[in-house]
């Protein structure tokens, strides 16, 4: 497990307590949860993400897109780990992600096995370096 705290960002009640559940498993920290991405855009340009490791977040949600959040947090935390949820993965979503500095993406439905792989390697990553 790995110590660390984690910012969860979904408007899918549903998916955000399955990833919560997932996260239990790698995450020994805080895992703080967005259901209200405005809200979440709030905390991410707080100074509350001095303390979080990595960001999952959706790429639609209503209000404030995935997009506008990882802006955000390459404004604030710029070495910050950040993983993309999306059903709808287009060639212009990814190229826009990776320009705005996402680290890696998922898609949904998600295997638990590969949201694990890749949090785990993105918490190993950061503290590596």
């Amino acid at each position: 497990m790995y110590d660390c705290n984690v910012v969860v960002i979904d408007d899918d009640l549903i998916i955000l307590e399955l990833l919560g559940i997932i996260l239990e498993d790698v995450i020994a920290g805080e895992i703080v949860s967005f259901s209200d991405s405005t809200a979440a855009l709030a905390y991410v340009k707080s100074n509350a993400m001095d303390r979080i490791s990595l960001v999952i977040c959706d790429w639609m949600m209503p209000q404030v897109s995935g997009l506008d959040i990882l802006a955000a947090l390459r404004q604030n935390k710029p070495e910050c780990p950040f993983l993309m949820l999306t059903a709808n993965a287009t060639k212009e979503l990814v190229l826009e992600s990776m320009r705005l500095g996402a680290s890696d993406f998922i898609l949904k439905p998600f295997h638990t096995a590969d949201l694990t792989n890749k949090v785990e390697r993105l918490i190993h990553e950061i503290n590596i370096d």
